[in-house]
């Protein structure tokens, strides 16, 4: 699972387990080439941007998968688009989790619209 990499708090220190302090050594966010690092809808939690736009709720507030923060392309081919029951996922889930008995969407139409893998 991919994790969220605090930055610190406004009084300049990390939160608990965090290795990163904002402006100091190991703060990953400014050792790495801007273009890498995205900013969550919580300014200070930050994840890679290859992580951006993937499908999955890697922010924890899915503003990584959803405006205003970002702005995603619609579902692939192998995704369904609902507002998903599922913390993992934010507006689109895979197909495969279509027709398995399962409610995976708040209105169910991956079990009754979805056209499945």
């Amino acid at each position: 699972m991919n994790k969220i990499f605090p930055q610190g708090d406004a009084n300049g220190s990390a939160a608990a387990g965090s290795k990163a302090l904002p402006g100091g050594e190991g703060d990953v966010p400014q050792s790495l080439p801007g273009f890498l690092v995205a900013h969550c809808g919580d300014p200070a939690s930050w994840i890679y941007s290859d992580q951006m736009c993937d499908g999955i709720n890697n922010c924890g507030d899915c503003s990584d998968e959803l405006s205003p923060v970002t702005t995603c392309p619609p579902c692939g081919p192998g995704w369904w688009r609902c507002p998903s029951t599922v913390f993992r996922y934010c507006s689109c889930i895979p197909r495969s989790l279509c027709r398995d008995h399962v409610q995976h969407c708040f209105d169910w139409s991956d079990e009754y619209s979805c056209p499945g893998p």
